[in-house]
């Protein structure tokens, strides 16, 4: 599935560089060596950004991990 239209970024590259941790929005798309154009999909990477911080460090956003 195309996340990206205007630079042709499917789910599968997005994945393989959403494995860090601390990895950005800005950071994805300099990784890929692109820039968003439109933003429809911004959204869409932030989201999955978040689920791989989620799944990297799953006690980050606990109520335990802030005391």
């Amino acid at each position: 599935m195309y996340l990206c239209i205007c630079n042709a970024i499917n789910d599968r590259q997005a994945r393989s560089h959403t494995d860090s941790a601390r990895c950005s929005v800005a950071a994805f798309y300099r990784a890929l060596g692109v820039k968003p154009k439109c933003g429809k999909c911004v959204p869409a990477i932030r989201e999955m950004l978040a689920a791989g911080r989620a799944s990297v460090d799953p006690l980050r956003d606990s109520p335990a991990s802030n005391a």
